[in-house]
């Protein structure tokens, strides 16, 4: 699964070194991904992607993501027409319905907004009680994970640890922030603040239980950009489904 932007460029390097690796940073670790399936053209989102923008501005430890799925664009609402949501793709729809091939627990099957937790736990996206709970539950994640970007574009991601199923690494690229008005549609008329927006995500490899050092190239971050790892497993059946997440890390400077 790749939808590919400008921005990122393919990687020069990859890099695998089965040796120790120690934990690179203390602080600052990811300890939950909350991934908000979303629509611009969707009446019920706007308070998800606002609750996830509190997530984002009040809490380092989580990684919080805004994925736009596309089925949303074609359907008419009445004299307001159709609205194109401009971060829409059809891969960030098919990640979702992936998702929901899975036993996951909490409020299941394919809806907007809907908040995936860790890659195991779903609830309705608007819900802050929710969102809390999530939150406040100890981490799930086995492996020590970390990505640091230079300037000029140079990637490193280090992951360590022990789990016993295959992992892939993705790179996930996202824009931080975009104030968006939207002229027809069911939210016609809304001035809609997205945070955290994904425009790219890229297989990196697998990880295979050994510690792991990936170097990388990619086109510099320009501002209002950044970039995150995230480790998660999968299935060797049924078209590879995604699985939990075991790590992740965002983007720090080198």
């Amino acid at each position: 699964m790749s939808c590919r932007t400008s921005y990122f460029a393919a990687f020069t390097a990859l890099v695998l070194l089965a040796l120790p690796i120690s934990s690179p940073h203390a602080e600052g670790t990811t300890k939950h991904v909350f991934e908000l399936f979303t629509s611009q053209g969707c009446y019920s989102c706007p308070p998800a992607e606002e609750l996830l923008g509190r997530i984002v501005d009040q809490n380092d430890e989580i990684l919080a993501l805004e994925f736009h799925v596309d089925y949303w664009d074609t359907l008419v609402y009445g004299s307001a027409g159709q609205w194109k949501d401009p971060f829409s793709s059809p891969l960030y729809s098919k990640r979702q319905r992936d998702y929901n091939l899975l036993p996951l627990d909490g409020r299941t099957g394919v809806y907007t907004p809907q908040m995936i937790v860790d890659g195991s736990y779903s609830f309705v996206g608007s819900r802050s009680r929710q969102a809390q709970k999530q939150m406040n539950k100890d981490s799930n994640f086995v492996l020590d994970t970390f990505a640091a970007v230079a300037n000029d574009g140079s990637l490193t991601i280090r992951v360590d640890g022990k789990y016993g199923e295959a992992a892939d690494v993705w790179l996930v690229s996202y824009d931080e922030k975009h104030i968006t008005k939207v002229e027809s549609g069911e939210n016609m008329g809304k001035t809609l603040k997205s945070q955290n927006i994904v425009r790219d995500l890229q297989s990196l490899g697998k990880w295979q239980g050994e510690s792991l050092v990936i170097e990388t190239n990619i086109e510099p971050l320009k501002e209002n950009q950044n970039c995150a790892v995230i480790i998660q497993t999968y299935s060797e059946v049924r078209d590879r489904i995604l699985g939990p997440i075991v790590g992740a890390a965002k983007c720090k400077p080198a």
